[in-house]
């Protein structure tokens, strides 16, 4: 229910329908629901329409707001906060769709919000050196760290192999160096022993 409610809040901000997701349960035995929840589920579907047309979002615009949804899900502070409010509505003990919705709502709508403006914000600083005349980073590496930035030239530099000495002897090749095999110490064994003769 919970879950439900969070993705109903997320499409309601990112401006799609949120009528276009449902989160229902029904166990191997409730077939009848299953097909009832399906059957009325694809109706609704048909009657709102291709997603983007019925909204009048242009398919690229619809991508990218699918993606700040998705990011805004994904978000340390939005997961943190969902996990508290779980809680706390377990805790009390209500399990009506009303209850939890409110309740969801009421939390998790700044930290929703949040996010989604936080997305905003990282767009607007990629594509910005592109107004000036300088071609914008793409957005993965906008959002790289300066260690994430350096590695990929660490690799390349490892990568690289040791140059070869030349042999010290014209006409002959290198011959390569063998490595010396580190075995254990050897215990000391005692001589074996003489059989003594016994006098007669």
């Amino acid at each position: 229910m919970g879950m439900n409610a969070l993705v109903f809040n997320v499409l309601k901000e990112i401006g799609i329908n949120p009528a276009r997701f449902s989160l229902q349960w029904a166990s191997a035995a409730e077939a009848p629901r299953f097909v009832k929840l399906i059957t009325e589920f694809t109706g609704k579907i048909k009657e709102l329409g291709p997603l983007g047309e019925a909204e009048g979002i242009a398919p690229d615009e619809l991508q990218s707001k699918l993606e700040k949804g998705l990011a805004a899900v994904s978000s340390k502070k939005v997961r943190m906060v969902y996990g508290t409010t779980a809680k706390a509505i377990r805790k009390e003990g209500i399990f009506t769709p009303e209850y939890i919705n409110t309740v969801i709502e009421e939390k998790l709508s700044k930290a929703i919000v949040g996010a989604l403006s936080a997305e905003a914000e990282e767009e607007g600083t990629a594509a910005a050196p592109e107004k000036k005349g300088v071609p914008a980073k793409p957005l993965a590496e906008a959002k790289q760290t300066p260690k994430e930035k350096a590695a990929p030239q660490q690799t390349a530099a490892k990568a690289k192999p040791a140059p070869k000495k030349p042999s010290k002897t014209p006409g002959k090749k290198a011959e390569p160096a063998l490595k010396k095999k580190t075995s254990a110490p050897k215990k000391a064994t005692a001589p074996p022993k003489k059989a003594s003769k016994k006098k007669k």
